[in-house]
């Protein structure tokens, strides 16, 4: 007998605080009712929206981020492509000359193109605004933040080229076999921070610990090994990229999944795992502070609480680990 899908909850674009954290504003994307909307991370937000309610509206949305302008904000772009995190973000003034005033990070570039590449996938068409974003976006992606060759291959790859597929998929596990799943390790054993804990038992700030109350060389330790929420940006990376090399796809989720949290469960089916439990899945309630890619242990270092309110409408992160239960847990 095969299982029951898992109920996605009510999606409302127009949702208000009374019944949802979330809603869709008036440029198409997904943003949040708090006191800064959570622009800065909008596009990753509606990404995770678009994957669980299909909503073609939301794609317009990250679009509208993507723009060629000759004039944006005071400054001359010279009919340049700008990218930026949300059309009302704003950002410190003086820039590097060789931001260009992109307001765009690496991550958010790498999420518009897993969301244009994940409409292709479901509609069967050919986005013309991915090659151009891709062709357009320079070296220099923002202060701290240039193209990498894993980053320049996944795009060649996001546009049919398999020979840089194959080279994305081999350089990948040798550094994470190398390097990253090592460095992971050591960290974890320096520091001690544990294994994740399920949700009913997160203690949050200030009761349970934080990486930032821990010694300066811990947190340190944390920038340099591969955080959860880099973790959570190669699955999303992995979900779209096509499967013509399986045996290499799955090795590299393999290594991925070594540093994965025992109680993450989005980044656990990211990476191919199954078996997840139903009722793990069907009991985790909605938190902030983005759960899927943070840490229930004591590497934590966001505001990770359960939600106050019971919402009813746009749950996104309740919706999304229930959505990808459906996708790779049932045959």
């Amino acid at each position: 007998m095969l299982e029951e899908r898992l109920p996605i909850g009510v999606y409302n674009p127009d949702a208000t605080k009374e019944n949802s954290y979330y809603y869709r504003d008036e440029h198409n994307i997904f943003v949040n009712h708090s006191h800064d909307k959570g622009l800065g991370d909008s596009i990753g937000g509606t990404l995770d929206a678009y994957m669980n309610y299909n909503d073609p509206k939301l794609i317009e949305g990250i679009d509208n981020c993507w723009q060629y302008r000759n004039e944006y904000k005071g400054k001359n772009y010279k009919g340049k492509m700008v990218g930026v995190r949300h059309p009302d973000y704003e950002e410190k003034e003086d820039l590097p000359f060789f931001h260009l005033g992109r307001k765009m990070s690496r991550d958010h570039f790498s999420y518009t193109v897993v969301a244009l590449r994940l409409w292709v996938i479901r509609t069967g068409k050919k986005s013309e605004k991915l090659t151009q974003i891709i062709k357009a976006t320079p070296f220099g992606i923002r202060s701290m933040a240039r193209w990498t060759l894993p980053l320049i291959l996944w795009t060649k790859a996001m546009r049919g080229n398999k020979v840089a597929l194959w080279l994305y998929l081999a350089q990948n596990i040798v550094m994470a076999n190398l390097m990253y799943v090592p460095l992971w390790k050591l960290g974890n054993k320096i520091c001690k921070w544990g294994d994740e804990v399920e949700q009913e038992d997160w203690k949050p700030y200030p009761e349970g610990e934080r990486l930032q109350d821990q010694p300066k060389y811990m947190q340190w330790i944390s920038k340099v090994t591969i955080p959860s929420y880099a973790l959570m940006f190669a699955g999303t990376r992995l979900y779209v990229t096509p499967d013509t090399f399986p045996r290499m796809k799955k090795a590299l989720q393999n290594s991925n999944l070594k540093m994965v949290g025992k109680t993450n469960y989005v980044q656990q089916m990211l990476f191919g795992v199954k078996g997840i439990p139903r009722e793990r899945i069907e009991s985790f309630k909605s938190m902030r502070g983005g759960r899927w890619s943070g840490y229930l242990n004591k590497r934590n270092d966001r505001h990770m609480i359960l939600h106050e309110k019971n919402y009813t409408e746009n749950v996104e992160d309740v919706d999304f680990v229930r959505f990808l239960y459906n996708e790779t847990q049932l045959n």
